[in-house]
């Protein structure tokens, strides 16, 4: 029976095997188990990382600073861990040579993050920089930082008068002068992206391995550091999707299946962090486009062929739609499809025409079918 993880402070975190044994050696289901309890624990997510950066803490050998937080008795106990678990992996333990000058190093740490904000917490504190926290150290400028750390999305308004609405557990970062000569964003997390129309200016967000640009539209990015793919959703508009080869590895080739896509409404993209490939589908649940919402919609037919109704569905949804005309020149419907999804209607359609339908590349390709 697993802990009660959600009740879990920082320090109690510290004290469980299954949490410092992921930090210390992480596996692939340790990895996916903890991403899935954070996406369903977002409002515990300031808990979890706050645990994760004082281990590191300790690590470091940043005892001050551990102690803020933990008793003597637990950093030694995490110090004999990490040293068990560096000699069963038969790596070599390195001693900071003068334990008051990394004390005084950290104090002198800590007077630069009140002068300049908690942003650069991340950046001193871990011993592994995440892609988040390369593109931040990059940045010339001072930049702004927004953490959610509540259990509510959290909106933010750009200077260039775009609207973000940032996921919890999630953080966005930009240069001051956002807007000025670029629109730049760093996303760690999830956040739907309501882009105001520039086009001498491309809005480009920034998330683990994946670049996503856009000139004026509305998408969701889902990006999450520990997950072990980066999502973007598109919603009105298009979007150009593709690899940061800042953050490839050298030997990292630009294939077919990892120079990028352009998505349209109602597409998606999954990129594996695996295998550097991008997927290429539908959202989940396609909706009928804003500027179809405000004309009158019907899907009410009776004896109407086929081919127009196919052509409906891709003018509500955005969705190209492709079968064989020759083949479904006599098909007819006769049904009311008002109250159906979009699935649930080419479900009805291809019933009726005997034919079958799959997603291929954020198409809808109809297979078969013959009325004859």
């Amino acid at each position: 029976m697993r802990p009660a993880y959600e009740t879990f402070s920082s320090a109690d975190f510290l004290t469980d095997d299954s949490f410092v044994t992921h930090q210390l050696t992480p596996t692939p289901q340790s990895t996916v188990f903890w991403a899935n309890w954070l996406d369903q624990h977002p409002h515990r997510y300031a808990h979890w990382q706050q645990a994760v950066d004082l281990l590191k803490a300790v690590r470091l050998g940043l005892d001050d600073y551990a102690q803020t937080q933990l008793s003597e008795e637990a950093i030694h106990a995490l110090l004999s861990r990490i040293k068990q678990t560096n000699a069963q992996q038969e790596t070599l333990i390195v001693e900071v040579p003068n334990r008051r000058w990394a004390r005084m190093g950290w104090v002198a740490a800590a007077c630069v993050l009140l002068a300049l904000g908690v942003g650069f917490w991340f950046q001193l504190t871990n011993a592994v920089e995440s892609p988040y926290e390369k593109h931040l150290t990059v940045l010339k400028h001072a930049f702004t930082e927004t953490i959610n750390t509540t259990t509510q999305p959290q909106s933010i308004h750009l200077a260039d008068g775009s609207d973000v609405s940032l996921a919890p557990g999630s953080r966005l970062s930009f240069a001051a002068d956002f807007g000025k000569q670029t629109r730049t964003v760093y996303l760690s997390g999830e956040a739907t992206f309501e882009v105001t129309k520039n086009p001498h200016k491309p809005f480009l967000v920034y998330a683990n391995e994946v670049v996503t640009k856009v000139l004026g539209t509305k998408f969701i990015v889902r990006a999450f550091e520990k997950e072990t793919e980066v999502r973007v959703d598109v919603q009105s508009g298009q979007v150009s999707v593709y690899r940061d080869l800042a953050q490839a590895p050298q030997t990292t080739t630009a294939s077919a299946d990892t120079k990028g896509v352009l998505l349209l409404p109602n597409q998606q993209v999954v990129f594996s962090r695996q295998t550097e490939q991008f997927n290429k589908t539908l959202v989940d649940s396609p909706h009928i486009l804003a500027t179809v919402k405000k004309q009158s919609v019907h899907f009410s037919y009776d004896e109407t062929p086929i081919a127009r109704v196919f052509q409906d569905l891709k003018d509500a949804y955005g969705i190209d739609i492709r079968f064989n005309q020759e083949a479904l020149v006599h098909c007819q419907l006769s049904a009311s499809l008002e109250a159906e999804s979009f699935e649930q209607k080419l479900d009805i359609i291809c019933k009726t025409v005997g034919a079958t339908y799959e997603i291929l590349d954020g198409q809808v390709i109809v297979n078969g079918g013959n009325c004859q």
